[in-house]
């Protein structure tokens, strides 16, 4: 009776390790929807202390939305590897911060990212079993399958981003009349030079397109046996310092006549942007040479998604929902 009752439990058991494993391979393709949030970590903003560009420089206030789209395929049960695209926005500003140094300087920036990347994942930690049932409050009508999945990913991209300030006329000091000035809004700050790239031999301009290397966590929880909801944290580690448009000192103002001669709006722009201050400390703080960013760290940023991930069942081809 012994035998027969650990024959019948080892039975058991690999008939729902049977149909786990035929499981994920009916749903190893999957069509990923994703609505977040971004956070960015560079030279602006940050906390009441000097720039660290770690998680505790974070401001919340300057979270921004992001969508994305992506596709992923299983080739074993703990490994799959992922295609995203994702566009978002970045913000950040020196008015949140409280150190007085970043504040004097009141530089502040938006830009969007477009991102596309290729990504590994290792599922490291499962919770329920794949065909494996448990009771729902219905009874058996209501019977459903849990699954809570961790994994981590890496992997590598590219983005592009453009950086903007916002003008306002009134809290323009510079070399230009007033009747010449351009209209407020938001503007372009690459073709400026804020820190005089191009001008300058030493100070090249930066391309707007970037590599990233995508890393993070994330966790997947089984809705139905079409539809998974997930949640994931992504770093992108990146190597440019000019998402936000500082990196490097203060340049004199005078540059921007030469550079932009006859385009006295553009040099209005120029010197605003290059050296927005607002006066809360002594002037030569922020005069010619002193320092306006911090060369030695590269920018970041950083997405947070709730995910909904439509699995194909069979395996088929990302488009074949669509052609049934």
């Amino acid at each position: 009776m012994k035998k027969k009752t650990v024959f019948l439990l080892i039975f058991f058991v690999a008939f729902l390790k049977g149909a786990s494993a035929q499981e994920w391979i009916n749903e190893r393709s999957q069509l990923i929807f994703g609505l977040g949030g971004t956070g960015f970590l560079g030279d602006l903003g940050g906390g009441s202390s000097t720039g660290r560009q770690d998680f505790r420089d974070l401001n919340f206030s300057a979270t921004r939305p992001a969508v994305k789209l992506g596709y992923r395929y299983h080739f074993f049960d703990e490994l799959a590897v992922k295609g995203n695209l994702i566009y978002g926005r970045i913000f950040a500003s020196d008015e949140f911060s409280d150190e007085p140094f970043r504040n004097n300087r009141n530089i502040h920036f938006r830009s969007p990212i477009l991102e596309t990347s290729v990504q590994g994942e290792y599922y490291f930690f499962s919770f329920g079993q794949l065909g494996a049932r448990f009771p729902g409050t219905g009874g058996p009508a209501g019977w459903r399958t849990i699954r809570f999945r961790a994994y981590l990913f890496g992997g590598i991209g590219g983005f592009y981003f453009n950086p903007q300030g916002q003008f306002n006329a009134a809290n323009y000091n510079g070399s230009i009349p007033a009747e010449e000035l351009p209209s407020d809004g938001w503007y372009d700050l690459r073709e400026l030079s804020t820190e005089g790239q191009g001008f300058f031999p030493t100070r090249e301009k930066y391309s707007r397109i970037q590599l990233t290397i995508p890393m993070g966590v994330g966790f997947t929880y089984r809705l139905t046996r079409e539809l998974n909801l997930g949640l994931e944290f992504g770093y992108r580690k990146t190597f440019t310092d000019y998402i936000d448009d500082v990196s490097t000192t203060y340049v004199d103002p005078a540059i921007y006549s030469i550079m932009f001669e006859g385009d006295n709006q553009k040099i209005a722009l120029a010197e605003y942007f290059s050296n927005p201050t607002n006066n809360n400390l002594p002037a030569n703080v922020t005069s010619p040479g002193m320092q306006r960013g911090s060369p030695s760290n590269d920018d970041a940023y950083m997405f947070l998604m709730i995910t909904i991930n439509y699995k194909i069942i069979g395996g088929g081809p990302p488009w074949a929902p669509f052609i049934r």
